[in-house]
């Protein structure tokens, strides 16, 4: 099915370089091209969403290969990179929002999802759980810091690492940047200590 919003997200693409999912929404909104969609707060806020994914993602497939549309909650841009024509074949992101039973999420489910989302913030962090002596100095060498590091110097280097690892960036990767992530609470958790 043919999503409406395709053509105005393009032109709002085309006018401002880089958007966000919400921001997105709030301009199409304000448009009058997105209105309420359920009675429930939380399932409308979904079903909004959905339309303006599943149009991102449609429209993601239609430029190809001539544009690329990056296409994150936090950035969407459109580029203009021959060097990237294709589109990743595994993409589960991509192939919920394409599936357009999925737009017809019920209230119940919709709060499983949030409540799964906020429940990973209730987890135990990295920080609880402490490094060993030697734990700590194998992994400042492979971080390539000599002890005693300062929180400062731990920042610096993380910074480093998480702009050559982000997913988002060209040759990045998502596990190495996630296993970075828990390796910067745990050293954190040690400098200040």
């Amino acid at each position: 099915m043919l999503n409406p919003l395709i053509d105005e997200i393009f032109e709002l693409l085309i006018n401002k370089k880089v958007w966000m999912v919400h921001t997105l929404a709030s301009e199409l909104k304000q448009r009058g091209f997105l209105d309420t969609l359920a009675a429930e707060p939380e399932r409308d806020l979904f079903k909004r969403n959905f339309l303006i994914m599943n149009a991102l993602y449609q429209l993601q497939q239609q430029l190809m290969p001539k544009q690329q549309l990056l296409v994150k909650s936090l950035h969407i841009e459109l580029v203009n990179n021959p060097s990237y024509n294709q589109l990743h074949p595994n993409d589960p992101l991509r192939d919920y929002y394409l599936n357009w039973q999925n737009f017809e999420t019920s209230t119940a489910e919709v709060k499983a999802l949030l409540d799964s989302f906020w429940q990973q913030f209730s987890r135990p962090t990295y920080r609880e759980i402490p490094l060993n002596n030697e734990q700590q100095k194998q992994l400042l060498a492979r971080w390539q810091l000599t002890p005693p590091v300062t929180l400062k110097a731990l920042q610096k280097r993380w910074r480093q690492l998480a702009v050559q690892h982000h997913p988002d960036k060209q040759g990045g990767d998502n596990e190495v940047f996630k296993q970075l992530k828990i390796e910067y609470e745990q050293l954190k958790a040690s400098c200040s200590s």
